[in-house]
């Protein structure tokens, strides 16, 4: 299988996170490290955020993949956080600069998404309106974004095993009372 320029670009990204904060690190330096010229870099990608976007969304679509179903959403939101372990100098030095909101943005945007099937998945059969559907989806979202960033502000120090098993025991079948209260 061969790597994409977009794959090479993130992981000399990933690479340049380990020793420098994403402030600091030059599109030149990216290109230098792939052996590939600014120009090629600039074919795919606007800047080195966006290309801190793609790798973040990347990495969490890849660790939702095929989990999204009630059934499996606690491996789905393991998977998030250990691929945040996998990517932390990414994470936390994003984190730390100015562009937080950037990694928030398409974090949360990804677990939305993820969130927003296993609801799809649980209300099959219901007539709920697709406005409930969503908020249920985006209070989720919400409450999973801010338990992640609350892990990476700490350092990644708690065990996500331990943070996802707490979650579970506090919204087992949520989701589906949840549904039934939007039972039109």
């Amino acid at each position: 299988m061969s790597i994409t320029t977009e794959e090479r670009l993130s992981a000399a990204l990933i690479r340049e996170l380990q020793q420098t904060p994403v402030d600091k690190i030059t599109i030149q330096t990216i290109a230098d490290d792939c052996d590939l010229t600014r120009q090629t870099f600039y074919n795919h990608f606007a800047d080195i955020y966006e290309l801190v976007e793609w790798t973040a969304k990347q990495s969490t679509a890849k660790s939702l993949a095929n989990v999204a179903d009630y059934d499996n959403w606690q491996q789905g939101f393991l998977n998030v956080m250990l691929a945040i372990q996998e990517n932390q100098y990414l994470v936390i030095n994003t984190y730390q600069s100015a562009y937080r909101d950037l990694l928030e943005k398409y974090i949360y945007l990804v677990l939305d998404n993820y969130i927003i099937a296993v609801v799809e998945r649980q209300a099959q059969g219901m007539n709920v309106a697709q406005k409930h559907k969503d908020f249920i989806a985006h209070f989720y979202s919400l409450a999973f974004i801010a338990l992640i960033f609350d892990w990476v502000k700490d350092d990644l120090k708690a065990d996500p095993h331990d943070i996802v098993e707490q979650t579970g025991v506090l919204i087992q079948g949520d989701f589906q009372k949840a549904l039934q209260r939007y039972t039109k």
